[in-house]
């Protein structure tokens, strides 16, 4: 009788092991499809010839965009714009950025090359990614009338948001994002309609904002990490510099610094501005995924933003201090 139990006990035993490593082997094969899949979907969002109509939805608002993209001779080019206000226009080469605002009139120019698409921004480096987000594949449903793989990016602390895209079957284009902030949702964007060509005429990918005189532009000037004044002493693991850029506003030519973090999948700015006066207000802010956070630093205003809880923008901010440019 104790021999038998012992039998029982054991056979339980080895049900259980076999079913963990079944398990384990499910889930390490779901996280490398996953991967399978971004991959595919990052590739098909630089190298394919398309348009379509996207809607955003933040904070219980909708904005909707068309959206051009062309890839011809190995280089892309991209095109954005809004048919709702705010009125804006997006241009992406292969050497810069411009942001076209008619309700301002200005123009916005970041003279870099922009190697990632302004709409369906996905990670290059999934290895490194991973020490900070866990990837799952889902269920085939559909969006745009199209079926679409689940895909989910869950990070690994709370210093970041989870993202869920829905990437076609067919093209292998993401048709939907979603940011998620624990269990809630707190944006979107979502292909309305999607229309895959051979090629994008030059004019499609062509501004249409008439500029005259009038305008104004702002122009980026890109300067070497090494001549950065300031220590990011409070950034979360994983998160690095992207760039340093320099922009000059106002009729006085003021200067605000721009620094870029990311880690792969959230991108967090960092504004520091001259302080035009002694008396501000500063409190978080929210508009759908961006939090912002804004302290005052000696004679400079600080303004960190970006698509990450609270928290996260709060303590980069918090660690930003002015060191003692090199050689003095």
């Amino acid at each position: 009788m104790i021999f038998a139990k012992l039998r029982i006990f054991h056979f339980i035993v080895w049900i259980l092991m076999i079913m963990a490593i079944a398990t384990e082997g499910y889930a390490g094969d779901s996280e490398s499809e996953a991967k399978i899949w971004l991959n595919d979907a990052r590739l098909a969002g630089s190298k394919l010839n398309y348009r379509g109509i996207v809607s955003y939805m933040k904070d219980k608002q909708i904005e909707s965009l068309h959206v051009f993209h062309g890839f011809n001779n190995g280089i892309e080019q991209e095109r954005l714009l809004s048919v709702n206000t705010p009125m804006r226009e997006v241009i992406r080469t292969a050497d810069k950025v411009t942001c076209y605002y008619p309700d301002s009139k200005s123009i916005s120019v970041d003279n870099k090359p922009s190697k990632r698409s302004l709409l369906l921004d996905l990670p290059t480096d999934l290895s490194e990614i991973s020490k900070h987000y866990t990837f799952s594949l889902g269920e085939v449903e559909h969006v745009a009338k199209r079926p679409a793989r689940l895909v989910t990016i869950q990070p690994k602390d709370d210093m970041r948001y989870g993202r869920k895209l829905w990437i076609d079957v067919e093209s292998k284009l993401p048709l939907k994002f979603e940011w998620i902030d624990g269990q809630q949702v707190v944006e979107e964007f979502i292909f309305n309609s999607l229309s895959l060509e051979k090629s994008i005429p030059v004019e499609e990918l062509s501004p249409s904002t008439q500029v005259d005189e009038t305008w104004k532009t702002k122009q980026h000037e890109t300067l070497p990490a090494e001549s950065l004044l300031w220590t990011l002493d409070r950034v979360p693991d994983g998160f690095h510099m992207i760039s340093y850029t320099r922009l000059k506003r106002g009729a006085n030519n003021r200067v605000i610094d721009h620094i870029l973090l990311s880690d792969g999948i959230s991108s967090i700015s960092i504004y520091i501005d001259q302080l035009m006066s002694e008396i501000f207000t500063a409190q978080p802010r929210k508009i759908g995924a961006i939090n912002t956070y804004t302290r005052k630093l000696d004679k400079y205003l600080v303004t960190v933003m970006g698509e990450a809880p609270e928290k996260t923008v709060q303590s980069i901010g918090d660690g930003i201090h002015l060191q003692e440019p090199t050689g003095k």
